[in-house]
């Protein structure tokens, strides 16, 4: 199985501040560099030799971007 690593990455831009309110726009990107992890590993017998089997990987997503808004009053 190979290793499982990911980069996150995040940033946060404030928007106009207000007496009565404050809030910001927050953006990230899930696994940067788009790495693909293993999410089910499955297992079958091999076509080329039945005395042989092989591991199968299977991953979601290569990358997951996410954009919220967040305010406070």
């Amino acid at each position: 199985m190979s290793a499982y690593h990911r980069l996150d990455l995040g940033a946060n831009y404030k928007l106009k501040e207000n007496k009565r309110f404050n809030s910001e726009l927050s953006f990230s990107l899930y696994n940067a560099y788009g790495h693909e992890n293993p999410y089910i590993i499955t297992f079958e017998k091999s076509k080329t030799d039945s005395n042989k089997t092989v591991a199968i990987q299977t991953s979601l997503f290569k990358w997951v971007p996410s954009i919220s808004w967040n305010f406070k009053w």
